[in-house]
């Protein structure tokens, strides 16, 4: 009797998780996050996205995640990026770096540092693919194509400089910070 009432409680946090997560995508139109980080960060949710366009050209679709009403750098937080076309992975990681060199995140030699992470982390990407990038409260960063974890960088500052690319008040992406803000 213990196993099986231990079992129907597991397909019950199962079933409120799966409720939870669908709910709040059908309601935002997102595509839903990784199992994983619904997991690791119950009541998760939409709070805003925006698309980035070059020239014309769709580039990528985000959606910013996150636990309470607000963006906070201090709880986890996910954002989930689609790209419009493909990208190999080191034009994502040298323009992820050029972003924070040009907001001074970090001195030269965490930089590097991170620029070493972000090859291991960051995969090609094809249109349609979903990476999403996991900021857990343990300061551990956990990435994500199309389900799939890629890795994950267990340095507090990474997660802060990465999201910065988008959400720094001095990001050159002003109206996506807006719009992934919700304002």
């Amino acid at each position: 009797m213990p196993n099986r009432m231990s079992a129907i409680a597991a397909f019950s946090r199962f079933a409120s998780i799966l409720l939870i997560l669908f709910s709040a995508t059908a309601a935002s139109g997102a595509r839903p996050l990784p199992m994983q980080v619904v997991s690791d960060a119950p009541g998760i949710h939409p709070i805003g996205n925006g698309r980035h366009t070059w020239w014309g050209i769709q580039m990528y679709d985000a959606t910013l995640w996150t636990v309470g009403p607000n963006w906070s750098a201090a709880s986890p937080h996910a954002l989930d990026l689609e790209p419009g076309r493909a990208v190999p992975a080191d034009t994502l990681v040298k323009n992820a770096i050029a972003e924070m060199r040009d907001m001074k995140i970090g001195d030269e030699s965490k930089i590097r540092s991170w620029q070493a992470e972000l090859t291991k982390l960051i995969p090609n990407v094809q249109k349609g693919d979903q990476f999403v990038i996991f900021c857990s409260d343990s300061h551990r960063t956990i990435a994500y194509l199309n389900n799939s974890s890629t890795g994950q960088i267990d340095d507090p500052s990474f997660c802060p400089a990465i999201m910065s690319v988008w959400l720094h008040p001095q990001t050159k992406h002003q109206a996506m910070r807006r719009s992934l803000l919700g304002h």
